[in-house]
């Protein structure tokens, strides 16, 4: 019997890609538009020789998306004339909008409705290695807890979203089906554990031999006829 379903979100439930991109633009605007002087600095060649800093002074941050890219703004920032507050507060604010474009996201079609239907049967968690805000977004009703890298210190394929996935539900992991795009971080990650697992290669636009899913499915819409069959058997 399953009694638990998590989903990954990134290109699981809606295209990550573009709405990077719209939200870094928007970053960007309100920058340009705030502190001019700071445009130069976010040129990629900038940008690249910033990231290398942030990343070798601290690696800690490096499966933190939040933190890591704050820490990119305070070293942009704090190269203008700015002192420490002034410069963290900047930071704080770009980060905002940032996050806000990051979170205006469009659902792929039917998402909502099958994530409603699912919920009404199964308890639902997300686990993922981004920063989607699920309450901003409007489908926190649907899921019991969300776990991503940023609060378990690691990121998938690491065990630790699952187990603690598992841990809070209290079921075993032949009781429960993980749902997500990436071939290593979510489906060989979840079967290592023993989780059932349905892979959505959208459109088939990956190799189907990356990876040996309990179900593979090429549009969302197959998901909750693949969650049937998974739990018929």
């Amino acid at each position: 019997m399953i009694k638990l379903i998590t989903f990954d979100l990134d290109n699981t439930l809606w295209e990550i890609d573009p709405v990077i991109v719209a939200a870094e633009k928007k970053m960007r605007l309100w920058i340009a538009e705030q502190l001019p002087e700071a445009v130069a600095h976010l040129e990629m060649d900038q940008l690249k020789g910033i990231y290398k800093h942030v990343k070798e002074q601290h690696p800690e941050l490096l499966h933190h998306p939040t933190n890591f890219r704050k820490k990119i703004l305070y070293t942009v920032f704090s190269k203008l004339d700015l002192n420490h507050h002034q410069a963290n507060d900047f930071s704080e604010q770009a980060f905002n909008v940032f996050y806000q474009g990051r979170n205006d996201i469009t659902l792929f079609h039917q998402a909502e409705q099958i994530l409603q239907k699912l919920s009404k049967r199964f308890p639902l968690i997300a686990l993922s290695n981004g920063n989607a805000n699920l309450a901003m977004i409007g489908i926190d009703q649907y899921f019991k807890a969300h776990f991503s890298a940023e609060t378990e210190g690691m990121p998938k394929p690491h065990s630790a979203m699952f187990k603690k996935a598992l841990q809070h539900s209290g079921v075993n992991a032949n009781e429960a089906i993980h749902i997500g795009d990436h071939p290593k971080e979510d489906i060989e990650a979840a079967q290592e554990l023993g989780f059932h697992t349905i892979w959505f290669n959208q459109n088939q636009k990956q190799e189907t031999n990356q990876c040996k899913p309990s179900i593979e499915i090429n549009q969302l819409e197959q998901l909750l006829s693949a969650v049937d069959q998974i739990e018929a058997n």
